[in-house]
């Protein structure tokens, strides 16, 4: 039978091209984890292993999106064994994926966003990074790998050529973040083809330093706030000025269903705000 880290690396680059770089990685720290769990090999664990893996989890006080995205990537790797012919049958075949949490995603009103902008007052790297999130809606990940290049300044566009799906989309900027993001580039000393660099100059902008940021944010204002915050309030937003469903989707570059479906009553409660305000 073959090596669990042998499979591995085959699963690898069996999905290389057609998942993105970082959702591999995970899928494959899921698949050790559950291994590890198991103490034994990957082509003798039961549905029942799987399960009684998932429980752990949740004893462990892991979220049910991060679950669910852990069974996720166990159940794409069993299934590419099963394909490949490694095993001749796939124990987590009859698992359901965990019911997401259905809350609507968490939004910043007019003031809170204020606040936001207030609080980086005078600190230029900070408010074009958040005028970037706010303004396009993208994801953080999407954004540390901005290029110079991608911006279109007399359109205000901006290229994200590798987003969720490996996909290319284009977003745009308003005015005011043309006018933030051009005053930190300004200041920049460096060559370097990104549009946020890291405190050394040295790559591109750390996800986790800007995550740490906004949990510093949060702290001083009261009130709960990420970088996907942002989004969220992007998507709302222009609910709010009308912008039909169809289109935010496109910009927020989303394809799954159950993103779709989230989006919308996001983008339902959004106008709904707006109809009791005139009422």
């Amino acid at each position: 039978m073959i090596s669990t880290d042998i499979c591995l690396e085959q699963f690898k680059e069996a999905y290389s091209l057609r998942l993105e770089e970082n959702t591999v990685k995970q899928y494959i720290v899921a698949v050790e984890q559950l291994v590890a769990y198991c103490d034994g090999p990957f082509s003798e664990i039961s549905s029942k292993d799987i399960r009684r893996w998932m429980s752990s989890l949740e004893l462990s006080d892991y979220k049910v999106s991060s679950v669910r995205a852990k069974l996720a990537g166990i159940k794409l790797f069993f299934k590419y064994c099963l394909e490949e012919g490694v095993l001749s049958k796939d124990p987590s075949e009859n698992i359901p994926l965990p019911e997401l949490d259905d809350k609507l995603p968490r939004y910043l009103q007019k003031d809170e966003l204020f606040q936001l902008r207030q609080l980086v007052k005078g600190k230029i790297e900070e408010r074009a990074v958040i005028e970037v999130l706010y303004a396009t809606g993208v994801r953080i990940t999407e954004m540390v790998e901005m290029n110079k290049e991608d911006i279109n300044w007399p359109e205000r566009m901006i290229t994200i050529p590798k987003g969720k799906g490996k996909k290319e989309r284009i977003v745009l900027f308003t005015r005011e973040c043309e006018e933030h993001l051009k005053a930190y580039l300004d200041i920049r000393n460096d060559d370097l083809p990104f549009v946020f660099v890291n405190t050394k100059s040295t790559g591109p902008m750390c996800p986790r330093t800007i995550q740490l940021k906004f949990q510093t944010y949060t702290e001083k204002v009261g009130f709960y706030m990420s970088p996907h915050t942002l989004r969220h309030t992007f998507a709302a937003h222009l609910a709010k000025k009308g912008m039909p469903l169809a289109c935010i989707q496109v910009l927020l570059g989303h394809y799954r269903p159950h993103q779709t479906q989230l989006y919308a009553r996001l983008y339902h409660q959004a106008r709904k705000e707006i109809y009791d305000l005139l009422m």
